[in-house]
């Protein structure tokens, strides 16, 4: 059972790549899409969708009790609906899973939290899933042991993104996902105006996306934007790419990294980007730099720019290998090392 709020497509290969491969059947409410999104998930074999607005907590019970969950995994805590089932079924001796990907930050909200968990978060959950070490030292903090603490929590469709051997260097720089400012678009395309003048050192950049900075992208006969790509194509266009870059001034993962390094694509990201902590090892795979240092950012443009075909194919060839860090085998092992124990 999955009680989720904005269902993700990747969340939807996970489950998938599971019902497959063990026959698990999966029963998931989640907050109804909006209409005008370009693509709507849908039920399919092994997974029912349902909108989570539609029931009561009455009527989501008895769902539930006709469902008869193994497993009961909850994204967040917010929604006190969720929380009435979870600390119902964690009597019965359910395990109820809480998905977390904020990074530890220390701050006083997170403290306080800290401090409020043992009454308003940990009676709730057997269990939390993380997405890797960002977010550790936060659900330590929250009360969880360690041995209640799971990695992977957020997987690339591997069957849609894969590449088994090094790629060839194209001297592109592609962004995709949302134009919004947390995705340091704005300093890059700072960056970007400062180096027109030098052509980009030859470097070509590629915007995928749509959003409120889209009429900020700088014009430039070496810079291209496309508002929107059928997912299908995704894979298909990224491996026509360099490098991915991913600027963001706060990402609490970034499943596009995961996608960009099984597409043999090095990674150009921040420090603040938690996929790219976890994944990227700086000068091997791809680069990292802090978001607000713009000089850093332009020396990685040159330094890329620069690069040779073999040692662009030696980091395509770490990509590849560093993206099997995470994959959907394990991601159905965690959860079914849940529901088991």
């Amino acid at each position: 059972m999955i009680l989720y709020t904005r269902l993700t497509g990747y969340w939807m290969a996970c489950m998938r790549h599971d019902y497959h491969r063990t026959g698990n059947q999966y029963l998931v409410f989640r907050k109804k899409p909006n209409p005008e999104a370009p693509f709507q998930l849908e039920s399919e074999p092994g997974i029912t969708l349902k909108n989570e607005e539609e029931y009561n907590l009455e009527s989501l019970l008895d769902e539930i009790s006709i469902f008869k969950p193994d497993l009961i995994y909850v994204a967040g805590w917010n929604n006190k609906k969720y929380l009435k089932i979870a600390r119902a079924y964690k009597n019965k001796g359910i395990s109820v899973v809480t998905g977390m990907d904020n990074h530890w930050k220390g701050n006083l909200k997170q403290r306080v939290a800290g401090i409020l968990s043992p009454w308003l978060i940990r009676p709730y959950f057997t269990d939390i899933w993380i997405p890797g070490s960002p977010q550790f030292p936060f659900a330590q903090n929250l009360g969880f042991g360690n041995q209640h603490i799971k990695n992977g929590l957020y997987c690339a469709d591997e069957n849609q993104f894969h590449l088994n051997t090094p790629k060839s260097f194209t001297k592109s720089i592609v962004f995709v996902g949302r134009l919004v400012d947390h995705k340091g678009l704005l300093e890059l395309f700072s960056v970007l105006e400062e180096l027109s003048e030098s052509n980009f050192y030859g470097m070509k950049f590629h915007f995928i996306g749509n959003g409120p900075l889209a009429d900020r992208i700088p014009a430039h006969p070496s810079i291209k934007h496309t508002t929107f790509v059928d997912p299908v194509r995704l894979p298909e266009l990224l491996q026509a790419e360099g490098f991915l870059i991913l600027p963001s001034t706060y990402e609490a993962w970034g499943v596009v990294v995961h996608e960009a390094l099984l597409s043999g694509l090095p990674v150009i990201s921040t420090y603040q980007c938690g996929a790219a902590i976890d994944f990227i090892r700086n000068g091997e795979n791809g680069f990292l730099f802090d978001a607000d240092d713009k000089e850093q950012l332009k020396g990685i443009i040159e330094e890329v720019a620069e690069m040779s075909e073999e040692t662009y194919r030696a980091f395509s060839s770490r990509a590849i290998d560093s993206a099997g860090k995470v994959s959907l085998d394990q991601w159905s092992d965690t959860i079914n090392g849940l529901a088991r124990q």
